[in-house]
């Protein structure tokens, strides 16, 4: 036998066990999401693996039922008020933190991530009784604004990792020209870091959308993470696999078109 297929031969029982481990750990991470997907079909009552027969009964159910539509709607507007003022406080404190020199540079930027590593209890009953000293009471506003504090470093981290190779000289040169900050900012700064705050963005209206522990303290239980929780506590039926089966779905489907959206833009710039 050559040297050749020797080789191959020791590539392949290196890597057999490296492919096992990883269809393990896939299997792992999708089974919860297929036996919800599942339990949404199912024709019973009560959430039971396997289901006792299949039927649509529960997305149905689930479409008419007021308390998960309205619970989308808040959901939805906390996480994209929170995605906006992420971004613009995200994008600010990256851009304070990369273009400027000043002592206690490394600890603002320690500061700027210090809620990530607080549990979500502590923060939310800590942002619940700053809010009540200023007098703003539990509901969306309330929730932007807690929301806001964990979507805020996410913004931040991003945005540092797009300009860490920012060369700082181009908007040296655009001041030499004439253009004012804001200017320069519109035309050479936001669209070199745009990337970084459209991912914030979207970690930020993730975080917000199904987030439980500051929502029990800042909001009025009308979020559709608390319905859900409401809901299995004293029904337990299949409709809050469909709910979760139907948010599934509409997560593939907007990844799926910001992955053209991506891959055109690419190609665009590459034919550029």
């Amino acid at each position: 036998m050559t040297g050749s297929g020797k080789g191959a031969r020791r590539r392949l029982r290196a890597t057999v066990p490296l492919g096992a481990y990883a269809a393990l750990v896939c299997v792992f991470l999708l089974s919860p999401l297929v036996i919800a997907v599942a339990l949404s079909f199912s024709s019973g009552e009560q959430l039971a693996f396997p289901p006792p027969g299949f039927s649509l009964r529960w997305y149905r159910e689930a479409l008419a039922t007021e308390q998960f539509l309205t619970g989308v709607w808040v959901s939805t507007v906390i996480a994209l008020a929170t995605g906006a003022v992420s971004a613009l406080g995200g994008t600010g404190a990256a851009i304070a933190i990369n273009h400027f020199r000043f002592r206690g540079r490394a600890l603002v930027q320690s500061f700027v991530l210090l809620p990530l590593s607080i549990p979500g209890v502590v923060v939310g009953l800590g942002i619940l009784f700053a809010l009540g000293m200023l007098g703003m009471k539990s509901g969306i506003a309330a929730a932007i604004a807690g929301h806001s504090v964990l979507g805020v470093p996410y913004v931040t981290y991003l945005v540092l990792a797009t300009l860490s190779n920012y060369d700082l000289t181009l908007e040296q040169a655009s001041l030499n020209l004439g253009a004012g900050r804001w200017l320069t900012f519109r035309r050479i700064t936001l669209p070199l870091i745009a990337p970084g705050i459209l991912a914030g963005a979207i970690c930020a209206f993730l975080i917000s959308f199904d987030n439980v522990a500051l929502s029990i303290f800042l909001t009025r239980g009308d979020t559709l993470p608390l319905r859900l929780m409401q809901h299995i506590q004293f029904y337990a039926n299949p409709g809050v696999a469909a709910v979760s089966s139907l948010l599934v779905a509409a997560s593939l489907v907007v990844m799926l078109v910001l992955g053209r959206i991506l891959r055109r833009r690419q190609i665009v710039g590459l034919a550029g």
